[in-house]
Parts: C-alpha cells; structure tokens; sequence
C-alpha cells in the first residue's frame, strides 16, 4: 500500500525522523520500525500530526493489527498511523528520543 503522505517528527536530541503516514487500517507486511497511532492535521493550515501513541517492533505488520494501545489512541482522537523503517539495534532508541520530544497521551 502507498502511504498517503509524508511527515518528519522531531526527537528530544534534535534528530528529524521522515515517516510515511497510511490509514489506520492498512494491511502492511512484517519489518522493523518505529510506528505512531498519529492523528491528522486538524485545521486547513495545521500541518503537523499528533501522535497519540509511540512504539516500536520487530513485526510491524503483525504487531499492529493486535496492539493493545490501538483502542485507546483512537479514543484520543488517532485516526491515521506513521511508521519509519529501523532496525533493531536503533528502533528502541528513536522511539525514546520521539517520546521525549512528544508527549503521548497512550504511553
């Protein structure tokens, strides 16, 4: 599946991450990376998206489709999800730099 868009969040160290942003719902195969239940813009000059909830994983694919945080990034108003390709030695670390630069409220 193409991603609808592209956006770039920015860690705590200062280190911009490009993500590609799909539909909740998308299907997508099994890679490592960081992922955020994100919401879209809200207003028309609104270009930034919110996360709601930052992860990471090893499956990307499997794991989303039965996260236990999905409900409730949705309750708080996710209606899209972001991910950025890393590998296992980096993703746990972009995840942290993310999360302290973004307040989520599902971490």
């Amino acid at each position: 599946m193409e991603p609808i868009a592209m956006t770039s969040f920015t860690g705590a160290s200062g280190k911009a991450y490009t993500f590609a942003v799909y539909p909740l719902g998308a299907t997508m195969a099994d890679f490592s990376g960081v992922f955020m239940f994100a919401r879209k813009p809200q207003a028309v000059l609104d270009t930034g998206y919110s996360p709601m909830f930052i992860g990471h994983s090893a499956e990307l694919g499997s794991h989303l489709g039965r996260h236990d945080k999905r409900a409730a990034a949705v309750g708080q108003g996710a209606d899209c999800l972001c991910v950025h390709p890393a590998d296992e030695g980096e993703r746990a670390v972009i995840a942290e730099d993310l999360l302290q630069s973004h307040p989520t409220p599902c971490n």
